[in-house]
């Protein structure tokens, strides 16, 4: 696709990746539309300054059909009709144990960061197809290839985002749409917004575990982590690229985890990820 001037929706705008990656692109010149939940209401601050780095800004939650459409319908408006690129940012975190997360936790969750991909696949597709060219950027996390204890929920969505993502690789491929996905980690700023699981009662029995992984998390906590830009930095780079791989991590942490995952057997790597929980 080369580095010339794109036009790009950015969704999940009101997030920290969506927020930096929509401006980062801005900063580079690109036709940038912002979308983001409620930009007149609780998301009016970071919608102006959006505004404010030349990025146009639409309502736009990926957790609704009607929304996605229009946000689409008015996105297209601001960039003549055409759509280049299509970076999916919108997603949420959710922490704990499997046991205490409740089935509707699941659901809005999977609502968002799976179902929501698949509404933003369907809804610029036969823009791209149309137009024989396109790419799409799917955000996932290095747990879309890894699961680790107490983040198993998050996990299933990522790894159902990459599994969507891929799918549409190969089946896009044929009209001249390409898919690149990018596996963050662990990032200084908030990242996702998070969300820990409901049932409270069952959060109990694990109290002992959770805390040895918060004290093996304060030790990584004291460990220097990325800083935030370079995801933003990943997405520009996504954009403006020739040609992208399937998959990148990003980060160090995240190319330990899919190496760690590659290198070691089974048996290695549970007793490797049981080690490095605090639970063996």
């Amino acid at each position: 696709m080369g580095d010339s001037s794109k036009s790009v929706l950015v969704s999940g705008c009101s997030t920290s990746f969506g927020w930096r990656a929509a401006r980062a692109l801005s900063a580079r010149g690109h036709t940038v539309v912002a979308g983001l939940p409620e930009p007149e209401g609780r998301h009016r601050e970071r919608a102006d300054l959006l505004r404010a780095d030349g990025a146009s800004v639409v309502s736009l939650d990926v957790d609704h059909d009607a929304s996605v459409a229009e946000g689409l319908r008015v996105a297209l408006r601001a960039t003549n009709g055409e759509l280049d690129v299509l970076v999916n940012t919108a997603a949420y975190t959710v922490m704990g144990p499997l046991e205490a997360c409740r089935p509707n936790q699941l659901l809005s969750m999977l609502n968002t960061n799976v179902v929501g991909a698949l509404r933003l696949f369907r809804a610029v597709m036969p823009v791209m197809r149309g137009a024989g060219h396109g790419r799409i950027v799917q955000l996932t996390s290095g747990l879309g290839r890894a699961v680790v204890p107490f983040m198993g929920v998050y996990s299933a969505g990522a790894w159902a985002q990459e599994c969507f993502a891929e799918a549409l690789h190969y089946e896009a491929s044929g009209f001249g749409v390409e898919v690149a996905i990018l596996e963050p980690a662990f990032y200084r700023d908030e990242g996702p917004p998070k969300k820990v699981v409901g049932d409270q009662d069952r959060l109990e029995p694990y109290q002992a575990h959770l805390v040895a992984l918060a004290e093996r998390m304060q030790q990584v906590e004291q460990a220097p982590k990325g800083d935030p830009e370079e995801v933003a930095q990943a997405i520009v780079d996504a954009v403006e690229a020739a040609k992208m791989p399937l998959r990148t991590p990003i980060g160090r942490a995240a190319r330990e985890l899919v190496e760690l995952r590659a290198q070691l057997t089974a048996g290695e790597y549970e007793a490797e990820i049981m080690k490095r929980s605090g639970l063996l």
